[in-house]
């Protein structure tokens, strides 16, 4: 596959439909090529929303390309092992991030500090962020990156008419006050038909 030089996008007109984590990263991306960038997001401001999130090594490298390496590394933890535990907080298993992968760091953050890092650099770099504004068609762009999550409208108008159905599983959030010692540690606690995850 050809790179695609770094001129190639130079001045581009781009849309970018939905300001989460996806879509700041990749308006992110495309303004540090040289593209003018608008995001339109539409809820009216970047709230807090979501709990913790555990970023990958995958995940970092691309924040590492886009110079945040050390902004995450300031508003996240290094996971040091994810545990699997049975409903009654018995250990079963432990896998030791640190041992089995000692050069690439798994990091936890919360969901709002990670946008709200991305929304700062894509503001330094120049995109143009528009709240409060849905957008029902096709942005006034000649390329347009759908961001939209689940109820997308710009994958509607690519053909996918596959409509989110209820699967019969609910997943609940919570914010909880950690001790100020507490482990960096990922834990599964597994049970009959449900589970229940904690990031530090």
């Amino acid at each position: 596959m050809p790179v695609v030089p770094h001129t190639a996008l130079q001045n581009r007109t781009i849309a970018v439909v939905g300001g989460g984590i996806g879509g700041l990263t990749a308006a992110l991306a495309l303004a540090q090529r040289g593209a003018r960038v608008t995001v339109h997001e539409r809820a009216g401001e970047f709230r807090e929303v979501g709990a913790g999130i555990q970023v990958s090594p995958n995940a970092r490298r691309v924040l590492d390309a886009l110079g945040l390496g050390e902004s995450l590394a300031a508003i996240s933890i290094r996971e040091e092992a994810v545990e699997l535990r049975d409903e009654a907080g018995r250990p079963v298993a432990r896998l030791d991030l640190r041992r089995h992968r000692p050069d690439e760091p798994f990091r936890c953050v919360h969901r709002a500090r990670l946008v709200a890092l991305l929304e700062t650099a894509a503001r330094a770099e120049g995109v143009e962020l528009r709240l409060g504004e849905a957008v029902p068609g096709r942005p006034e762009a000649p390329l347009v990156v759908g961001a939209d999550g689940l109820h997308s409208i710009q994958r509607w108008r690519l053909g996918n008419t596959d409509a989110p159905f209820f699967t019969g599983q609910t997943a609940w959030r919570a914010l909880i006050p950690a001790p100020p010692d507490a482990a960096p540690v990922a834990q599964v606690f597994m049970g009959p038909g449900r589970h229940l995850v904690s990031y530090p």
